[in-house]
């Protein structure tokens, strides 16, 4: 048999999965092939429950993210926009810690369980700690920031989460599993805030039960400590382990002609960065969205948190749907690169629609003198910068948040995931899914507070300009390595000749 003849040969569909070749010197011989993981199955039904479990993650994250300022500044007044700023990055400072740390875990431990489980009972502490700082009298901000540190901790159980999505998949179960934890974690980011503006018609004072607060903040806290602790449950009784995309130590050495080489580096560092930007911007596009559109289109605070609330809903719709497209349709088939180059483009559409051109209507209005935001919606005297920035056009502030965030975001975050697992290859994951979660809890961490300070200083154009520039350099990273951002290529025995195929290489 020639080459070109193995090149066309296709693999018998029975189960033994064995390939006929002929050795150089004509020798008919029988050799189990190298794709293993061809003979295995996904188990979907725990990698539902391990998607499900992402959505739980994503919600507790974003959840507060619209409501967090007025709910800062109505119960501590000596708060400020660059203090939210720390309470916003509070959540993600946890989870920078604890993202290595449930990497590790599943690393050593080959458990998901476990770690998802610890790290639920934590974030429902720190949720239900959020919910009760206003019977604190003192210092209340520090506790909030407090507060989200340990929810942060908790959900930094995300990496463990990843881990399993991208190792318990078969190679070709792999992007639309990983597409499926993303649209779920991307679902829970941007229906957090949807389910606050649920509770907005309790009001901001809303009620008592004895000393506990009932309000449209606190109610979001008490149903996200449910919610945690439902999970935990959940994954004891329901979640059953099983890694399919793994090639085991004795498998190598059964089949003397498979080895998992080192993956390059470059690329797997590639795939941080573009997970980096995707978590940089929705977190400062979700975090600055309340004080945004109040200095934009005059919103009072609970005006603000219900429209965005609204617009993220659907948002979210949008995104989840391509999602599901990538999983189950030739969309996914499209070269991984294409999809992700596809998506920074409608990044880029997105912050230039919203930079304040000058051809836009100005200036922005402040606030009636001896007036908040809670009554009224406006710039407060401190911002020197609305009198000479330009007002965004609601109907473009609104499509560009729905068509173009909708779009971007699946087509970078799902393919940066699913291409970042196929260059680490067919073995354990766990200590790098951590490092690919860090990344984007680094990002979370830093970029809230930068985005707060810049707003409440020179306004939100510099904001956009700073993520401009981030997507710049992700399109010339792309430009640079595009030819070696490809999945691992499993490798015969030293010495070994061989063809490659689909992804392997056949031994002759």
């Amino acid at each position: 048999m020639t080459l070109d003849e193995l090149n066309s040969y296709e693999k018998p569909s029975d189960a033994t999965r064995r390939v006929s070749i002929f050795t150089i010197n004509g020798t008919l011989k029988d050799l189990e092939t190298i794709a293993i993981l061809d003979q295995r199955k996904t188990e979907w039904r725990s990698m539902w429950i391990s998607i499900a479990m992402q959505f739980v993650v994503g919600v507790q994250i974003s959840i507060f993210y619209m409501s967090m300022w007025p709910y800062l500044s109505g119960l501590d007044p000596t708060a400020d926009m660059d203090f939210l700023g720390w309470v916003v990055a509070a959540c993600n400072i946890g989870c920078t810690f604890s993202n290595p740390i449930y990497g590790w875990w599943n690393q050593r431990t080959m458990s998901v369980k476990w770690p998802t489980i610890v790290g639920f009972i934590i974030a429902a502490v720190g949720q239900a700690f959020y919910g009760m700082v206003g019977v604190l009298d003192n210092n209340v901000k520090w506790y909030m920031l407090a507060a989200r540190i340990i929810t942060g901790v908790g959900v930094g159980n995300l990496a463990a989460l990843r881990a399993y999505g991208a190792t318990a998949s078969v190679p070709h179960d792999r992007l639309k599993a990983i597409s499926f934890g993303t649209a779920g974690f991307v679902f829970g980011i941007s229906f957090g805030p949807a389910i606050q503006a649920f509770f907005t018609p309790l009001g901001e004072n809303g009620f008592k039960i004895g000393p506990i607060p009932v309000n449209m903040y606190t109610s979001a806290a008490y149903l996200m400590t449910i919610l945690c602790l439902a999970a935990s449950v959940f994954m004891f009784f329901f979640f059953h382990e099983d890694y399919a995309g793994i090639i085991e130590d004795k498998e190598k050495q059964d089949n003397e002609f498979m080895k998992v080489p080192k993956y390059d580096l470059g690329p797997a560092l590639i795939c941080i960065y573009l997970y980096m930007i995707v978590s940089m911007i929705a977190t400062n596009i979700e975090v600055m969205s309340t004080p945004l559109s109040t200095v934009l289109f005059d919103w009072k605070d609970s005006q603000s948190v219900m429209y965005n609330g609204i617009i993220e809903s659907i948002t979210c719709l949008v995104s989840v749907s391509i999602n599901l497209l990538i999983g189950f349709t030739r969309i996914g088939k499209i070269d991984k690169r294409i999809q992700i180059i596809v998506g920074l483009v409608f990044f880029l559409l997105y912050h230039l629609v919203n930079y304040p051109w000058p051809f836009y209507p100005h200036p922005l209005h402040y606030i009636p003198e001896g007036s908040n935001t809670t009554v009224v919606g406006g710039c407060l005297p401190s911002y020197e910068w609305c009198a000479h920035t330009s007002r965004v056009p609601l109907p473009v502030y609104i499509f560009a948040f729905i068509v173009f965030f909708g779009i971007a975001f699946p087509f970078v975050e799902s393919p940066a995931a699913a291409l970042y697992s196929e260059i680490l290859g067919p073995r354990k994951q766990g200590t790098m899914q951590g490092l690919f979660s860090f990344g984007g809890s680094v990002s979370q961490f830093a970029s809230p507070i930068l985005a707060t300070f810049l707003f409440q200083h020179s306004g939100y154009k510099y904001v956009i300009v700073t993520q401009i520039c981030t997507l710049s350099v992700a399109f010339l990273l792309m430009a640079v390595f595009y030819r070696r951002l490809h999945p691992l290529l499993m490798k015969p025995k030293i010495f070994q000749k061989a063809v490659y195929k689909g992804g392997v290489f056949y031994a002759l």
